[in-house]
């Protein structure tokens, strides 16, 4: 007999945890369509939990004889508040990976637009080392090949006299003799 009527209180308990579920998820909901869909669950869960205490108030005397619907009426309470703990803690943890989503997606647009912006700036290096390329071959081109020889040649030689130098520099600065070997 006592066991029916803390199954009913206990409904009633859950019932009331789930009202502050639902109104928790309300608050959670961005579109309206869902905000809607929460106050209608607000209002079935607000319409169970006036039946569990009507049925506790007027049928005091059945409720002691009518194990089945004690149980069922638990039951259908700790259902309710199941379904609701999920949805809430779904819900939460959509809108933190929403949020995460977000921040990711703003830090791609912003590599993205430097990419394009560091693209850009390599195009015109590009068109400027082809600008210069083509005006030093235009400049080459004005110049007579015997110069070119000439100068070549000189190159040539200024380079193997500096070879030489620094060969006859790297002898001079080594040591040489008995002595050497013996520091």
């Amino acid at each position: 007999m006592i066991f029916t009527f803390i199954l009913v209180l206990l409904g009633i308990f859950f019932l009331c945890y789930s009202l502050f579920l639902c109104r928790k998820m309300i608050l959670v909901y961005e579109k309206p369509i869902h905000k809607r869909a929460g106050r209608i669950m607000l209002s079935l869960i607000v319409i169970f939990f006036v039946g569990y205490v009507m049925y506790m108030l007027y049928n005091y005397e059945a409720l002691f004889t009518d194990f089945l619907v004690s149980l069922l009426l638990f039951l259908t309470a700790f259902f309710i508040m199941l379904v609701l703990h999920v949805n809430h803690s779904l819900i939460v943890r959509l809108t933190m990976k929403n949020l995460e989503l977000k921040e990711f997606s703003e830090q791609l647009l912003m590599q993205a637009q430097s990419e394009a912006s560091n693209k850009e700036r390599l195009e015109n290096i590009k068109s400027m080392l082809e600008d210069k390329n083509k005006e030093v071959e235009g400049t080459l081109n004005k110049v007579p090949s015997s110069q070119l020889e000439l100068a070549k040649s000189t190159a040539i030689a200024e380079a193997k006299e500096d070879s030489e130098e620094a060969g006859a520099q790297d002898n001079a600065d080594a040591p040489s003799g008995p002595d050497s070997n013996a520091q």
